[in-house]
């Protein structure tokens, strides 16, 4: 059975999906929900404000209110039991196609504005009027956006597949499920999906975080004789090399003169290298990447550098043109930049490693932050002669216990220093009753001190999250700050826009032509702007406390003192604690574990959770299910 013959998926969503890179129902089934909503089935008098319910009852023919910029739509709601208000905007379909005398199911959450209580972009489905709620509490996924097609249309679609498709062949066998207590591939699959109940639903998301942590430990089993491959030891001229260090702007922390001297030793060695360099964000990667390939250069080989997305290959470019440039040939090569792929060092994407590309003698291969290096690329580089040292590089935190288990057939070296001048970054916690006076501060820091700031923000825009979630939309925040900040230069990021867009939208805010860059989290990877030390993060609850860090750690790149402000709507005292926490603690590793301890049943980490790793279910810190998923592979393998 292919895509096309599922129920509900025509030519335009076939379009959509293979877009986004799912061609195959595995891969539709494999997009996965990124929270559940609750909804509590009850009668308007035992709603309770802030809560997301379910209600079954009557409504008005709704009447539209015109004002200048928008129309808004009511309704009264109605059961046996009181009433209260509905209301949508922009939405003038609904006034036709809502008829007084049907009875309806109602989802949302129910507010209050003034003394009315009310729901704001509800759902709505006629019933019939013998119809009974679930005594149950409804639990409905929400899914990723992808492009046109919003969480409803993926649901619809996705819960179709479910029903055509036939059971789930199992990779584990019987005797691993049955030890670590693991339902099957195909009943975890539908409770993902439709779970009837929040404890079964942690039996399917333990299922497959089991996997992912499984498919880690398997691959670093495979891989473990990489490090036993044989190739030319390289050999440089020491006093060159001393001498750049010693000329350099800067000098380097303890922590990087020693990774750099652990790198040296590998690359002299015949023995192809194979390190991962896991660093705090801002701990200088990149100068350690820089000597290697220094040494590299000197002893006659090329250099070849991967990094996840194109916007980080230029920056990386940039960045290593200002490190080497004077000595070193470097081309950029991408979709939009076709540099010279026989230069000493090829800055790019992933598709650097590609048979259409012909380099020179390569002796060194850095990845930075790529999680998906897989294997075609590793039997690119083994198909290379003589084989090429391998650098990968990651900022996110290694704790012991996972470096024993996944990363046991690699070398780890540590950056565990920060530049001298680096100071701390100053973080605050910054509630709606403190908005106005945040933001003052932050006008004044970029009209007076010639700062930038960057605003992030979790949505693109409002539609996004179409379960009726009035999240700050990156639009709408646009459009606020634009009013807060006149006379200041503000423009927008997000990932729908091409590579050669973002490219743009950065360069204008590294010249300082823009002061506020407001954006989505995908700044939150390798960015560097050394003039922008404000980081404000709008519903900042929304965010996994390592990924907050990464955040964090795009500001205060310089000597300059970094700020980040953290905003948030909740007044739920679990939000309050955890926020509290993450505004005192700097290290990226106990945030992660806090997150790890502090997870309620049925909570999903995310799928940027992780960074190097792109987990979805399971989490690196999980030291007990890394033990266990160490044991199950080493059983599967004999």
């Amino acid at each position: 059975m292919q895509l096309k013959d599922i129920t509900g998926i025509g030519e335009k969503t076939l379009s959509i999906l293979e877009k986004h890179g799912i061609t195959t129902i595995h891969g539709l089934l494999t997009h996965f929900p990124r929270t559940y909503r609750t909804y509590r089935s009850t009668d308007t008098r035992g709603a309770e404000v802030g809560e997301w319910v379910s209600l079954v009852g009557t409504l008005s023919r709704p009447v539209s209110h015109h004002t200048t910029h928008t129309t808004t739509q009511l309704s009264t709601f109605q059961d046996g039991s009181g009433r209260l208000t509905l209301r949508w905007f922009n939405s003038p379909f609904i006034v036709r196609s809502v008829s007084p005398s049907d009875t309806y199911l109602v989802r949302g959450q129910l507010t209050i504005f003034g003394s009315t209580r009310q729901i704001v972009s509800p759902q709505i489905k006629a019933v019939g009027s013998d119809y009974y709620p679930p005594e149950n509490d409804e639990m409905v996924p929400i899914y990723p956006s992808l492009g046109m097609l919003k969480s409803g249309n993926l649901r619809k679609i996705i819960f179709s597949a479910l029903e055509s498709t036939p059971p789930l062949e199992d990779p584990l066998s019987p005797k691993i499920r049955l030890k670590h207590n693991l339902i099957d591939l195909d009943t975890a699959m539908h409770l993902i999906h439709r779970p009837p109940s929040r404890s079964l639903l942690e039996g399917a998301i333990h299922r497959f975080a089991f996997d992912e942590l499984y498919t880690l430990q398997l691959e670093s089993l495979q891989n473990s004789e990489i490090n036993k491959i044989k190739t030319d030891p390289l050999h440089w001229n020491t006093g060159k090399l001393e001498n750049w260090i010693t000329n350099l702007p800067y000098t380097p922390t303890g922590a990087q003169s020693r990774v750099i001297g652990e790198i040296l030793a590998d690359l002299s060695k015949p023995i192809a290298m194979h390190r991962l360099l896991a660093g705090e964000v801002g701990s200088g990667k990149t100068l350690v990447a820089a000597a290697a390939i220094f040494a590299s250069f000197h002893a006659g080989y090329q250099s070849l550098v991967m990094a996840p997305t194109q916007i980080l290959a230029e920056q990386l470019y940039t960045s290593f043109k200002q490190l080497l440039g004077d000595t070193l040939a470097i081309s950029l090569v991408t979709a939009s930049s076709k540099g010279d792929v026989q230069a000493d060092v090829v800055v790019g994407t992933q598709a650097l490693l590609t048979p259409k590309h012909t380099f020179g003698k390569v002796g060194l291969v850095i990845v930075d932050e790529q999680h998906k290096f897989g294997v075609k690329q590793r039997e690119y580089l083994s198909s290379l002669t003589p084989a090429p040292h391998v650098l990968m590089m990651t900022a996110t935190p290694i704790p012991r216990t996972l470096a024993m288990t996944i990363f046991s057939n690699m070398d780890i070296s540590r950056l565990d220093e920060l530049p001298k001048n680096r100071l701390p970054i100053k973080t605050y916690l910054v509630g709606e009753e403190k908005r106005d006076r945040a933001f003052a501060w932050i006008k004044s820091e970029i009209v007076n001190n010639h700062n930038q700031a960057f605003v992030v923000v979790p949505l693109i825009e409002e539609a996004e999250d179409d379960e009726g979630n009035s999240k700050k939309s990156l639009k709408l925040l646009e459009t606020d700050l634009k009013k807060r900040f006149p006379g200041l230069k503000i423009d927008i990021m997000h990932g729908k826009m091409k590579d050669t867009e973002k490219t743009e939208h950065l360069r204008a805010f590294r010249d300082g032509i823009t002061q506020i860059l407001v954006a989505t989290s995908m700044v939150e990877v390798g960015i560097d702007i050394p003039g922008a030390n404000i980081m404000v993060i709008e519903d900042s609850e929304r965010f996994g406390l390592a990924q907050l860090h990464q955040l964090r750690g795009r500001v205060g790149r310089g000597s300059t003192q970094g700020h980040c402000l953290i905003f948030t709507g909740s007044d739920k005292p679990k939000v309050k604690e955890r926020l509290t926490y993450f505004a005192k603690e700097i290290n990226g590793e106990k945030l992660a574990m806090y997150d790890l301890d502090n997870r309620g049943p049925g909570e999903l980490f995310g799928e940027s959770q992780s960074g190097f790793f792109s987990l979805h279910f399971a989490s690196i810190y999980d030291t007990a299910l890394l033990k266990e998923t160490y044991e199950a592979v080493r059983i599967h393998s004999i």
